[in-house]
């Protein structure tokens, strides 16, 4: 008889005698195997994104109507631009946590044109959209009712604008001061 044949007659008897041993050999197995699906699963792909500067924050119609904004308020309100909804919106902490998770993911990707605060506390004071022609378009409008009915529920005042090519400093300063009213 040959090594390999007594070791695996010798492996088989310890084995088959030991049931405790399969239990825990399994186990292991069952460990390492579940160790590798996790490495799998989560292994940096090391791939390179690359970038490139937009050069700019603005569209053309958005930068006209911040400047618009700054010369319509004076000093009387610090301006945010692109200000992230979640970032001034929270869900209500008494909804169930899947429906908070639910409701915070759902604002997680959109943000306000603009956003006003007081100029000595950075209190918001309100949020400002400027709607251009894609506002019309039924997957904005949708996005534009739910962003209103979520600065509703928060209390939160949103003044919307019509995007013009020219805009009157006396009227954006009337609209805005009527809002808040």
């Amino acid at each position: 008889m040959d090594i390999y044949s007594s070791l695996s007659r010798a492996f088989t008897d310890i084995v088959l005698k030991n049931p405790q041993l399969i239990n825990t050999l399994f186990f292991i197995f069952s460990i390492f195997f579940f160790a590798c699906v996790v490495k799998f699963i989560f292994r940096n792909h090391s791939i390179n994104y690359k970038y490139q500067s937009l050069g700019r924050m603005f569209s053309k119609a958005e930068f006209l109507f911040y400047f618009i904004l700054k010369q319509s308020l004076k000093d009387d309100y610090q301006i945010f631009a692109k200000v992230r909804i979640a970032d001034i919106l929270t869900p209500d902490y008494s909804l169930t946590q899947r429906n908070w998770k639910s409701a915070f993911y759902k604002i997680t990707s959109k943000h306000f044109d603009y956003v006003l605060c007081d100029k000595d506390t950075l209190a918001i004071v309100a949020a400002i959209e400027l709607d251009d022609k894609t506002h019309k378009l039924r997957k904005v409008r949708s996005r534009d009712i739910f962003v209103q009915r979520a600065c509703e529920t928060a209390g939160l005042k949103l003044i919307r604008f019509q995007c013009r090519s020219r805009y009157s400093i006396h009227e954006v300063r009337e609209q805005i001061i009527n809002h808040l009213k």
